[in-house]
Parts: structure tokens; sequence; C-alpha cells
């Protein structure tokens, strides 16, 4: 997997397919959904995003993403703090043009994701990253010279999953 993201990595950064394709950037707001001892808590990130799409058919992403907000949930004798710190991912990005303005997408690839928790009780109390398979689907809609405004929903690993919205912008 450390080959495949490498590799995927150099491609997206590459200057010859930057000036062949159509390369991108993209900022969204993220409320996410991690689920933990059958409870699910809602952390919010910010995500930002750089593409290019290879044809009309298939996009290169990679996306990085901050935590803004943390989530609280009740335990016997506290409460615990969760809040995904950071994430970056890389994923292939099947796309199908519905009409001119409206496209339809999915995601697979790969998450390195970092869940913190934190609490007065010291066994809640975890952070680090973990790598994962993710996949997602998404909708955008074309505005006005090549920006687009969407939203998607990505599974990022097991116990965590988010819904974004926000907008791209084509690099000319």
């Amino acid at each position: 997997m450390k080959r495949l993201t490498v590799a995927l990595v150099t491609a997206l950064c590459s200057t010859t397919l930057l000036a062949a394709e159509k390369p991108y950037v993209g900022i969204d707001y993220q409320m996410g959904t991690y689920s933990l001892n059958n409870t699910d808590v809602n952390p919010e990130a910010l995500r930002l995003r750089a593409g290019t799409e290879i044809n009309s058919y298939l996009a290169v992403e990679a996306q990085a993403g901050l935590g803004t907000a943390s989530d609280t949930y009740m335990v016997t004798g506290g409460q615990v703090d969760i809040k995904v710190d950071s994430f970056y991912s890389l994923f292939l990005r099947p796309q199908l043009n519905l009409t001119k303005t409206i496209s339809v997408y999915g995601l697979v690839g790969g998450t390195y994701i970092d869940v913190s928790s934190t609490s007065s009780i010291l066994q809640n109390n975890d952070a680090g990253f973990t790598h994962t398979t993710s996949y997602g689907a998404g909708l955008d809609f074309a505005i006005k010279n090549g920006i687009r405004i969407g939203a998607d929903f990505i599974q990022y690993m097991n116990d965590y999953s988010a819904v974004s919205a926000g907008i791209r912008i084509p690099i000319h």
C-alpha cells in the first residue's frame, strides 16, 4: 500500500499530468460519525482536497483534514471527548456526468487517520494514526467557469464515516 500511495502522489504532482489534465483544489466542511461502545459521536473537520481528472470518467484525488470540533459522550465516572485530529487519504475517483451540470462519483482508496479520545479516566485516553481502506460516493454541481459545489459520504474506517459539503475550484 505504501508503494501505491507514493506512486499515486507522484503521479498527482507530476507537472506533465497537471499540464495535460484538469487539476482542481477544494475545501469542505465535514460532519463525522464515530461509533464507540454503541454510541455515536459527531466530531467535525475541515477537509482540503486536490486532484486531477485524468479523463472524463476517472480522477485521482488526495485529501487532508484537520479536526475543528470534538464531541462528548458520557461514561460511568465521567465523559470522553472524541476528535478527529487529522487524516489524509488518496482516492481513485470514477465519475459519470449525468447532465452538463450534474455529476456523480465514487471514491476508493486508503486513509491514514488519527482519532483521539481524551478523558479524566486514564483507560479512555487514546490517540494514534490508523491505516485503513476507505470508500464513498458523492454528487456535485457545476456553478460557473468550472467551479463546482458538492457533497459526499465517505466511510474512512470501520468506526468513522463523514458527510462533507464544499466547493471545488479548477486550476487553470
